[in-house]
């Protein structure tokens, strides 16, 4: 009798707020004014297929300023936990979008090779693919990575293994740009 009881209170109570990426995409047009391929007036992530974990978390972070962002913080400030899901699963519905960049062959290898060093596939997956809180590093913009591990490197941005004591040099920043950004 008990197990019949709850099966009606819970088939009364409204369903607790489930990703929709249909909705996701009409709160996400904001976004999309810089989020977008192309967008030359900085080095801003397309986040077309990034997980959705991390897209979610990110855009909290940014509304509880533990990430630094002025701009962010101030776009995401009225977003209520449901639109920050929704916008993470609209986001991570859509396909990866293939920029194109001058990249140099000499500068991926030694981007490979870093990335070997630093470890960066232990995280990351062994294809850079990102899993759940862990972004994705396929075809990201190589002048976006290179300012996030300075980020990292400053203190600027948290990042669990980059710090001010890893030996990340100007050059190796740009060598990771180009070796993520030709991944596809």
């Amino acid at each position: 009798m008990k197990f019949l009881i709850m099966i009606l209170i819970f088939s009364f109570v409204p369903s607790i707020g489930q990703a929709d990426a249909e909705a996701g995409k009409e709160k996400a047009q904001f976004c999309m004014i810089c989020h977008k391929p192309n967008f030359s007036t900085a080095p801003i992530p397309l986040l077309a297929g990034q997980k959705r974990e991390y897209l979610y978390k990110q855009i909290k972070d940014f509304k509880e300023k533990r990430r630094p962002s002025s701009f962010m913080q101030m776009n995401v400030a009225n977003l209520s936990d449901q639109d920050m899901h929704d916008i993470a699963d609209y986001f991570s519905s859509l396909e990866v979008i293939r920029e194109t960049f001058s990249l140099d062959s000499v500068k991926i290898n030694q981007g490979e090779s870093k990335a070997k060093e630093l470890k960066c596939a232990s995280c990351h997956m062994a294809d850079f693919s990102g899993d759940k809180e862990v972004p994705s590093l396929v075809a990201i913009d190589p002048i976006y990575i290179m300012n996030q591990l300075v980020a990292f490197q400053t203190g600027n941005r948290l990042h669990p293994l980059i710090n001010s004591s890893t030996q990340i040099s100007e050059s190796d920043t740009e060598d990771l740009g180009q070796y993520f950004a030709q991944l596809e």
